[in-house]
């Protein structure tokens, strides 16, 4: 099964090179079918991937966090003169991963202690903003096991949107929340288009890569790639 690329009509306006470049690109777990995602290039700003099951939304974003290696082509992140791809750079949890043990027994705090210690543009204010904006306040003294699934997915938007990453990558945001939480994502999700990094600090410095299957008509994609 391949990936088709079919950006929308409206393509980024961006004056800024862009920020990664992906060419020839295959990809996949090893024992499943190999996916290609065509050349592209991604942009500073908000960024949407979607499509149906099993196109290969969520192994794009493993292999363009580092976490799955390519079948082939390349890939080029060109934000930085590093050769290779500096951990902190990007921010990426897999919303599926099962957690390590360590992980699982650790409070809500001393995790995000761990990822603000490994993100220099790290911002508390933002955090604590959006642990407000999801309602998660009265949860933060809990260990992350005793979290649901969709309160783990609030913990990893919120820390992904406070770390400052240059690439931040976020697969299917609205799985598993209540309604008002999918509400309070979509509002986020347009303080990263590129006319709002742009208004906010004065410059594009963030390219935001978010899957869904759909485009959620409350949110201002500055581009959307669709894989088939």
């Amino acid at each position: 099964m391949n990936a088709a690329e079919n950006k929308n009509d409206a393509p980024t306006s961006s004056s800024l090179p862009p920020m990664l470049r992906v060419h020839g690109l295959k990809l996949g777990y090893a024992v499943g079918p190999e996916l290609v995602c065509p050349e592209n290039e991604w942009f500073a700003g908000l960024n949407l991937v979607q499509g149906d099951e099993g196109v290969g939304k969520t192994a794009l974003l493993c292999t363009l966090a580092g976490a799955l290696k390519p079948r082939g082509g390349t890939m080029d992140y060109l934000w930085s003169t590093n050769t290779k791809l500096q951990a902190s750079d990007v921010f990426w949890q897999h919303p599926r991963t099962e957690l390590s043990e360590t992980e699982r027994n650790a409070s809500c705090r001393d995790w995000i202690a761990q990822r603000a210690r490994a993100y220099p543009q790290w911002s508390a204010a933002e955090f604590d903003r959006h642990i407000a904006g999801f309602g998660m306040e009265e949860h933060m003294h809990k260990p992350l096991l005793a979290l649901s699934t969709g309160s783990l997915r609030k913990l990893w938007m919120a820390a992904a949107w406070a770390s400052g990453a240059a690439l931040t990558l976020i697969d299917e945001p609205l799985a598993a929340l209540d309604r008002p939480s999918e509400r309070y994502v979509q509002l986020a999700l347009n303080e990263f288009t590129e006319s709002a990094q742009l208004e906010r600090v004065g410059q594009a410095t963030r390219c935001v890569i978010v899957t869904h299957w759909d485009a959620m008509d409350s949110v201002d994609w500055d581009d959307v790639l669709t894989l088939t």
